[in-house]
């Protein structure tokens, strides 16, 4: 069981390492070739103000989360990022990546921190940008002195601090000055060092602090003064010289209360109570972490109280507290089970000894082993859970999925029968106006070809007789009212003939159609009927051509039958892509929100319509007139 959760522990670990290598090598393999290519971009370009500008929001929200919430760093630092390679501007990728190794630090994962620096000081030394060496130098420092690479981080220190001598640039000199004073305050937890090698260490330390607290204060910048004041008291308590290091600490509390930092208090509380310790004021030092640990507790400031602990219990052991000293150790060493040593339980026997001495070793071995196998079971139950919950995850994702997939496949068949359904529909329909326009066609030739020719043989035959004949002038008169009579039925008859299959459309094509169908409609009676023309000639399919007529002449009809209107306007729009006809009047127009506003006519344009794949509007108010458009797109 144990190697099974030790080897699913290991399974997380290195996908998430493994995520990570592959997050940076995408990015490299984005920015190298940008690199190389040495892109030069005129600021003066389209959109360049805007996408700068929305990076450098990006990277101003990063700056604001990077101490705190680090979802949020990581999303605007990838934000500006991606923003940066798609502009493929070397200066906002060197920004952002720098944002972006940030985010790494806070991750403990200090070679994607490297190679994101390591990455801009690139560019930076392309662009020959002293200033951001110089930055990113000292930053590079700063990942090294993490990883406890001494050599390495004093290096990228002093290449950092040359530059910034070289720019006299102050402020940064004072930080490169501290840096590189903490740096040998710490040697000794990067290499293994005498006592006589830690004492150089030190001195060196104090040596470069005291430039930095120096020149912060001929440009009176407190804020790093006051944080050299900090290093330079633990340095000297380092060197058990607690007598020096007090007045530093004591002004650094000051300033951090005058200024209200309680994380800073915080942390100054604790060198302060370590210094009262090494001075053997050991009431002093218990107030100064009893405080340091309230301000922590209350404020979530939790990051190395397990040390204040410790150091609690030294402060209580030295005065002989044993019962206060054996409650932190034992807090002490909840928070360090797992780097709880030989020397500690050690300690803590001798402590539990003096508290409570009628207690038995053999009781104190029992709690501690209680205490480990309730620990195991915690952690046992806990992986179990925890992979209860993936495997139920998983079932239930995929019981979903499932799921999805199936409503999926029911819609798609439902489409599928509706989209049959529809079409069907119009076939039907597209059959039916076929049907219709063949009847018309045959309607119409058996009326022009058979009754108008008998009627106009009729005509011939009639006036011929009226020349043979010797009538009188009554008679004659009746005879000429008749042949007129004749005309007009013969007349009427070419225009029923005409509106069922005009031949104009046949032989010229819509615009001559629209024009004959307009003149022949013009009358003294009717209102002004007026033909408009919008595109280039040309010829459509027969189908199509005796839809757009069709609907064309039953929208002037509508409007001649319904608007009472003064005017009414036709306008044909042909074009290569689209054909489209609009009718619109000035009529007294109607409510289209109500169910009988759309007759018989408007069912039979909407069927047409649909037959062809077509779209129909019409918009219409009472008083304000009626306007009809239907528009085809061809293919």
């Amino acid at each position: 069981m144990i190697k099974s959760i030790s080897l699913t522990c290991f399974i997380v670990l290195f996908f998430i390492l493994n995520v990570r290598s592959q997050e940076m090598d995408s990015i490299l393999k984005i920015v190298n070739p940008i690199m190389t290519g040495n892109p030069a971009l005129s600021p003066s370009r389209t959109g360049y103000v805007k996408d700068t500008a929305r990076i450098s929001v990006f990277l101003i929200k990063a700056r604001e989360y990077q101490s705190s919430h680090y979802d949020s760093l990581k999303y605007y630092s990838f934000k500006a990022l991606d923003a940066s390679l798609r502009l493929k501007d070397l200066l906002w990728i060197s920004r952002s990546m720098q944002m972006t190794g940030r985010y790494y630090g806070t991750l403990e994962d200090y070679k994607n921190q490297g190679v994101c620096y390591l990455t801009c000081l690139k560019i930076e030394e392309q662009r020959k940008d002293l200033r951001r060496i110089a930055e990113l130098t000292d930053e590079l420092g700063v990942v090294y002195s993490y990883q406890e690479i001494f050599n390495k981080s004093l290096q990228y220190y002093t290449k950092a601090l040359d530059t910034y001598l070289q720019l006299n640039d102050t402020l940064n000199i004072a930080k490169c000055y501290s840096h590189i004073g903490t740096l040998h305050s710490s040697r000794e937890f990067c290499e293994t060092r005498t006592l006589a090698q830690r004492a150089v260490d030190f001195a060196t330390a104090i040596k470069y602090l005291e430039k930095s607290v120096d020149l912060c204060r001929k440009i009176n910048y407190k804020p790093l003064m006051i944080n050299g004041f900090v290093n330079i008291g633990s340095v000297y308590n380092k060197l058990d010289q607690p007598s020096k290091a007090l007045p530093y600490i004591l002004d650094a509390l000051s300033y951090y209360r005058q200024n209200n930092n309680l994380n800073n208090i915080n942390g100054t509380l604790y060198t302060l109570g370590k210094t009262y310790f090494k001075l053997k004021k050991y009431d002093l030092s218990t107030n100064c972490y009893l405080e340091s640990m309230k301000i922590g507790l209350d404020n979530h400031f939790l990051d190395g109280i397990q040390y204040l602990y410790e150091a609690m219990a030294q402060t209580y052991a030295s005065a002989n507290d044993f019962k206060n000293a054996y409650k932190y150790y034992l807090k002490y060493m909840t928070i360090r089970d797992s780097l709880v040593n030989a020397e500690k339980a050690r300690s803590l026997f001798e402590l539990e000894t003096k508290y409570q001495s009628e207690k038995k070793e053999k009781e104190i071995l029992k709690l501690t082993s209680e205490k480990r196998e309730k620990n195991f079971l915690i952690l046992t139950l806990t992986c179990l859970v925890f992979l209860m919950t993936i495997i139920g995850f998983f079932i239930f994702k995929n019981i979903r999925n499932n799921r999805i997939i199936t409503e999926q496949t029911i819609r798609i068949k439902e489409q599928h029968i509706q989209e049959l359904e529809k079409e069907r529909q119009l076939i039907a329909t597209r059959s039916v106006l076929q049907g219709e326009e063949a009847e018309r066609s045959r309607m119409a030739r058996d009326l022009h070809d058979g009754l108008g020719g008998l009627l106009s043989g009729v005509k011939i035959n009639l006036s011929a007789m009226k020349g043979n004949s010797i009538i009188t002038e009554e008679n004659a008169q009746a005879f000429d009212h008749a042949i007129k009579l004749l005309d007009h039925s013969i007349t009427e008859l070419r225009r029923v003939a005409h509106n069922m299959m005009p031949e104009t459309l046949v032989h010229y094509g819509l615009k001559a159609a629209f024009e004959d169908f307009i003149s022949r409609m013009r009358t003294e009676d009717l209102p002004g009927i007026d033909f408009q023309f919008f595109g280039e000639e040309g010829r459509y399919s027969s189908e199509l051509e005796i839809t757009v007529y069709r609907i064309g002449q039953e929208l002037v009809n509508n409007a001649l039958k319904h608007s009472e209107a003064q005017s009414i306007n036709l306008q044909l729009i042909s074009e290569s892509s689209r054909l489209c006809i609009q009718v619109m009047d000035n009529g007294k127009g109607f409510d289209t929100s109500l169910k009988s506003s759309g007759g018989k006519g408007l069912e039979s344009i909407r069927d047409r319509v649909a037959a062809n794949n077509g779209k129909f509007e019409i918009w219409s108010k009472p008083s304000e007139g009626t306007e009809a458009t239907v528009e085809f797109l061809l293919s």
